[in-house]
């Protein structure tokens, strides 16, 4: 029985090929430096089996405010400053609520 070629992960992969393969050691702070690395960025997966799986990641930009939001901001900004808010919350009936 042949076994199964590329990443032994719990997830369904395409095979992959070696391209570079190399032994790291940790520091005194438990950090090891990967060589040639194309990203900033990694995810790790840590899993049973005590083995490592490091994806790439990028950072992107949060969505702007849209223009709807900001005016709804706005006005409330000016409704608080102006003495228009509403009393204390109770917390405790608050709670029970989501309880139920």
């Amino acid at each position: 029985m042949k076994g199964k070629v590329g990443n032994p992960t719990k997830q369904r992969s395409m095979p992959s090929i070696i391209k570079t393969e190399y032994v790291a050691h940790l520091d005194g702070k438990n950090r090891f430096t990967l060589r040639g690395a194309k990203a900033r960025l990694y995810k790790v997966s840590v899993f049973d089996d005590g083995h490592l799986l490091l994806s790439p990641q990028k950072l992107v930009d949060d969505p702007p405010i849209s223009r709807e939001t900001m005016l709804q901001i706005e006005r409330s900004v000016v409704n608080l400053k102006a003495g228009k808010a509403a009393g204390p919350i109770n917390i405790k009936a608050a709670r029970k609520l989501f309880k139920s």
